[in-house]
């Protein structure tokens, strides 16, 4: 029909799927530096109840000791770090984009992995560092469809 409107199911571009993008900040675990310090004396604890000969047994505290205030130490000494979740495939650290990320999620504890060269790096958020909403944020942006990728020529 010449005179009629046309349709509003007219084929034409859809649009865009919106992107979710999440925004975080980290900061080192106040909980994971308690459970440090707790195994570190369950683990001293652990070695005074154990029938060692005293001269081991003072030597192995020395040694666990040493370990655990230097896990402590080196938790508390990490600088707070800005997150930004772009995409599934696509996370940014401090602005620079990260080689291979990997979102893995245990509960409410979620860790970030990623590699730079040969070295893997990782961040973890606990409870009290990534609250509920946050949470939901992040597991938006991480589920959101990823931008096609070009296809990557192959020889013949």
């Amino acid at each position: 029909m010449r005179n009629s409107t046309p349709s509003s199911n007219r084929s034409g571009p859809s649009r865009p799927i919106p992107e979710f993008q999440a925004r975080l900040h980290w900061r080192p675990s106040c909980l994971l530096r308690a459970a440090l310090a707790l195994l570190t004396a369950a683990a001293c604890l652990s070695l005074l109840l154990a029938e060692l000969p005293r001269p081991a047994c003072w030597l192995g505290i020395a040694c666990v000791l040493a370990a655990g205030v230097r896990a402590l130490v080196r938790e508390s000494r990490c600088p707070p770090r800005q997150v930004v979740v772009q995409a599934p495939g696509r996370i940014l650290l401090d602005g620079r984009p990260l080689e291979a990320p990997c979102l893995q999620w245990r509960g409410p504890i979620v860790r970030l992995a990623w590699r730079e060269g040969r070295r893997t790096h990782s961040l973890l958020w606990w409870p009290d560092t990534l609250r509920a909403p946050q949470r939901r944020e992040l597991r938006l942006a991480a589920a959101s469809p990823a931008q096609p990728r070009r296809a990557e020529s192959m020889a013949p």
